[in-house]
């Protein structure tokens, strides 16, 4: 699957040559030294965790083989601020890339990408290439090449027993494919993709990967089946809807920060700005270190002054409640945004 994309998407990226590559997620790490991005200025953008680990060996690589346009950001993609600025560089239009980056998001993780390409794109000019939507029937594509029709009742089984083991819900995602849902799920991604003003174009697989050197020691007619089987594996285009009209949108977010305190087995915070990929470590940081001098059984979460909190943030309140029991760890003062995230996707049923 990693092997498809990377071709597919660097052959349709060729086509833009005079645009700057901005890989979210950093797609397929050694992208930037490639055809054709290795003559293009790229950008990679990924969690600091990532960027730190990548920047230093990808640097090293380039300047060995002459590449002098290359320059990884720590950002994380639905947080608008910090994904601007990495761009601070660019002259012309963009080519943003994302590779396996949509099927770790939330719904509203999502709408917040969304809305913030749409607005680079409208800004810079250029179009956005993924072929996450089609994840599932890629996956599909290959699980039957390599090991049957059979297995997709085993994929489908184990499905449900880990929906049914997840601590919180697990949703169908808004900008999400599904093979044995196709119908149904199309209509869900077309009509998210009109309401965060994305116009979209669908290119199938198989017109730009003819063979895959991961199926090397399979049998020729598994290589032949997946093949065939891109036909029906899409890689999308999107550029803005000029005929959208944009709400007015607050892209300032406030820097983000938390303060704690315990007594007598409780603990209080108080949140401020974003709680996303980037900052939820420092909360967790924040908690442990307290957590380590004070016994803790109850927590009140003071959230008046919480912009937007993603599922790095929703995994550090998890963390806690686990530790203090459904019920001891209460948030008040959240904002229409963080509640609907709280109700969507099952903490609301955990906190107090």
């Amino acid at each position: 699957m990693t092997e498809t994309r990377f071709r597919s998407i660097n052959k349709i990226v060729g086509s833009y040559r005079n645009s700057t590559v901005v890989d979210i997620g950093c797609g397929y790490t050694p992208r930037a030294l490639y055809e054709p991005c290795k003559d293009m200025h790229y950008i990679g953008c990924d969690l600091p965790i990532m960027t730190d680990e990548i920047a230093p060996v990808i640097g090293e690589m380039c300047a060995e083989r002459g590449i002098k346009d290359t320059e990884y950001h720590s950002v994380d993609a639905t947080n608008y601020r910090p994904l601007r600025d990495a761009l601070k560089t660019v002259e012309g239009e963009i080519t943003i890339l994302s590779d396996g980056l949509l099927t770790y998001l939330s719904n509203s993780e999502l709408t917040e990408l969304c809305s913030n390409i749409r607005r680079l794109l409208k800004e810079f000019g250029g179009r956005w290439i993924t072929s996450d939507p089609d994840a599932n029937p890629l996956f599909m594509a290959a699980l039957t090449a390599v090991h049957g029709k059979a297995a997709y009742e085993d994929l489908v089984k184990t499905m449900n027993e880990y929906a049914e083991q997840s601590d919180t819900n697990i949703e169908v995602q808004n900008m999400t494919v599904l093979a044995y849902d196709f119908e149904n799920t199309m209509k869900t991604v077309t009509s998210f993709l009109r309401s965060v003003g994305l116009k979209w174009e669908r290119v199938p697989t198989s017109d730009y990967v003819t063979e895959i050197g991961s199926l090397a020691d399979y049998s020729d007619e598994a290589k032949a089946d997946y093949i065939k089987s891109l036909e029906n594996v899409y890689i999308w285009i999107f550029t803005p809807d000029e005929s959208y009209r944009e709400t007015e949108e607050n892209y300032e977010s406030a820097s983000f920060g938390v303060t704690a305190n315990a007594h007598g087995g409780e603990m209080k915070i108080a949140l401020r700005g974003r709680l996303d990929s980037v900052t939820a470590p420092e909360l967790l940081g924040v908690y442990e270190k307290t957590t380590a001098r004070e016994k803790v059984e109850k927590i009140t979460v003071d959230a008046s002054e919480l912009e937007y909190i993603s599922s790095a943030g929703l995994r550090v309140l998890l963390i806690m409640i686990k530790q203090v029991g459904n019920g001891n760890l209460t948030v008040t003062g959240q904002n229409e945004t963080v509640r609907t995230i709280f109700d969507q996707t099952g903490f609301a049923d955990m906190i107090g």
